[in-house]
């Protein structure tokens, strides 16, 4: 099992240093390097994460020449830091954080000076650094290599983009994984160039396109120089001409259901067919109209009935008021009272002549 790991960590210095061979060419041998106070490297090393040594180097001067002193930016606003960090990559970010690790040192030194650092354990400086909010993962490895020169590759996003599309480490690491997956490969005097190189050529604008593809396929450390030689190929768009076939089916699929659209507009067409109840009324209502004076024969002839009925049970007993009735009757349909009091006033009075 040691010969097995060993092997591997010896692939992984070769594949390493056929790599870092390989990106000299295109960047130089000059590994540059700083010489500042514990609390400005802490600085330096937020605007260089994601962007390349010479933009971080610009922007921190410009910060520090837009504010009287260390203090004004402690109290200064986010967007004010932004404004200052204009050029760089996340320049939000950066003066946010920026801010915190002004604020963390001030507030446990009362002054901006953060040498005990120097001094400290490993793992003393670890949890020192732990402390301070907002800290990126490269910041504090960066930091461990350059003031206490620990053996750590530090890794930001961009490069670890760039490793996993070559291939040195494995796709589904995070910077963790890939700074310690990393280590066993390059050795602690080696680490500087390395991080530099793979940071330079992560940040170079000519590679950006072939950089931002997803990943497809596996790729291991076996691969890294041929995935090398295939991102200084001039970058073309990939072509995607069965994806764009299997939409256009799609779309012909889609269509059929257009076509049939005269067939599914069959109901609108039945809609005379249902509006026969209204034809209907019509008819019906044409016989209502010609069928009431068919109707009221049939009423008629039943109160003729009726009253042929009452007439015959009523002729023996008033026989002999036919006129009275009349009377009464036409006293009824004008509405007139006073008819029906004259005759019964005259039928009084006969009564009493009698």
């Amino acid at each position: 099992m040691g010969t097995a790991k060993a092997t591997r960590a010896a692939d992984k210095s070769t594949v390493c240093r056929r790599l870092v061979q390989a990106l000299q060419k295109l960047y130089g041998k000059t590994v540059p390097q700083i010489q500042l106070p514990v609390l400005e490297t802490m600085l330096f090393a937020v605007c260089l994460e994601d962007n390349r040594w010479e933009q971080a180097e610009t922007g921190l001067k410009r910060l520090i020449g837009s504010f009287f002193d260390l203090n004004e930016i402690r109290v200064s606003s986010v967007t004010e830091l932004e404004r200052a960090l204009d050029g760089l990559s996340h320049a939000d970010w950066k003066g946010m954080r920026i801010r915190a690790v002004l604020r963390h040192v001030f507030e446990g030194t009362y002054s901006f000076e953060f040498e005990k650092l120097r001094r400290m354990t490993l793992e003393q400086a670890i949890k020192a650094l732990k402390k301070i909010q907002e800290l990126s993962p490269f910041v504090r490895d960066f930091v461990l290599h350059e003031i206490l020169g620990n053996h750590v590759v530090y890794l930001d996003q961009s490069m670890l983009t760039a490793a996993r599309w070559l291939g040195l480490v494995p796709a589904t690491a995070d910077i963790a994984e890939a700074s310690e997956y990393l280590k066993s490969g390059v050795r602690k005097s080696e680490v500087s160039e390395f991080c530099n190189l793979l940071k330079s050529l992560s940040t170079d604008s000519r590679y950006a396109e072939h950089l931002s593809e997803s990943l497809t396929g596996d790729h291991d450390m076996a691969g890294v120089m041929d995935r090398l030689a295939e991102l200084q190929l001039p970058w073309k768009p990939p072509a995607k001409p069965p994806r764009e076939d299997k939409p256009q089916k799609s779309e012909k699929s889609l269509e059929k259901p257009a076509g049939k659209k005269p067939a599914a507009a069959k109901p609108a067409a039945a809609k005379p067919a249902a509006a026969k109840p209204a034809a209907a009324k019509s008819a019906s209502g044409k016989p209502a109209s010609a069928g009431k004076p068919a109707a009221r024969p049939t009423a008629g002839v039943s109160r003729e009935k009726g009253r042929e009925s009452g007439g015959a049970a009523q002729k023996p007993s008033n026989s002999g008021k036919k006129p009275s009735g009349g009377q009464s009757g036409g006293g009824v349909v004008k509405g007139s009272g006073a008819v029906g009091k004259s005759a019964s006033g005259k039928s009084s009075g006969a009564k009493n002549r009698r």
